[in-house]
């Protein structure tokens, strides 16, 4: 059974700064600004101080094995936001070409300046051709398109795919996405959508083939073109 459920994020006091809905670059862009898991630091030594945080290394470490064993020489990262995950993955592994891509215009351009070793484009996953890469790194996306547009994604790309889900949804996680809708109605930022297993392979079942791995204690799946 598929099950997808409206995601929220609650930002308290600055609900004002970001808005109602956070699926828009000018949303994303706000949201770099303040103060909290999706901030963008201002200076390359506030960044890379950043980057050390939680288990981005560990996750790093995975991508680039994953990367290795496909013989990837080249890696694009689709929505990098703060970009830490591919700053831990440059350090682990400088000879892997990098490309990373986001959607907010203002993001990218201070990434542009944060990280010269990377290759930074300003790219809508939905409205525009993927740059060519062995491996494509979809780290915990799922949530901002519907059903069609990841399709439609997914099955142009022609290489590799890492797919990293924020949440492998089950039923009690999705009563709760469900009541923190309803109960904090007008108060909350929609966030787009979660997904349960079945609902997440149906996004590529008709294009690609999948394998199951993990990127540090996320589950992951490694998609290749049928």
């Amino acid at each position: 059974m598929r099950i997808r459920v409206r995601h929220v994020y609650d930002f308290g006091p600055e609900r004002g700064v970001v808005g109602s809905s956070l699926l828009a670059p000018a949303a994303w862009d706000a949201a770099r600004s303040l103060p909290g898991p999706f901030e963008l630091a201002a200076t390359r030594g506030a960044w890379e101080a950043s980057a050390e945080r939680g288990d981005l290394r560990e996750r790093a470490r995975d991508v680039v094995s994953v990367a290795r064993a496909l013989g990837a020489a080249s890696l694009c990262s689709y929505g990098v936001g703060t970009a830490s995950l591919e700053l831990n993955i440059h350090r682990l592994a400088p000879d892997l070409k990098l490309v990373c891509t986001d959607f907010a215009p203002l993001t990218v351009e201070r990434l542009h300046r944060l990280f010269p070793e990377a290759e930074v484009l300003l790219r809508d996953l939905a409205g525009s051709e993927s740059p060519p890469a062995d491996l494509h790194l979809m780290h915990r996306l799922d949530a901002e398109l519907d059903d069609d547009a990841w399709r439609s994604v997914i099955a142009a790309i022609e290489s590799p795919i890492l797919f990293v889900p924020n949440v492998v949804l089950d039923l009690p996680g999705a009563a709760r996405e469900v009541a923190r809708r309803v109960l904090r109605r007008g108060t909350v930022t929609d966030a787009g959508w979660f997904r349960n297993e079945a609902a997440l392979r149906a996004l590529w079942s008709d294009s690609h083939t999948d394998r199951e791995l993990a990127v540090s204690r996320s589950r992951a799946f490694l998609l290749e073109p049928r």
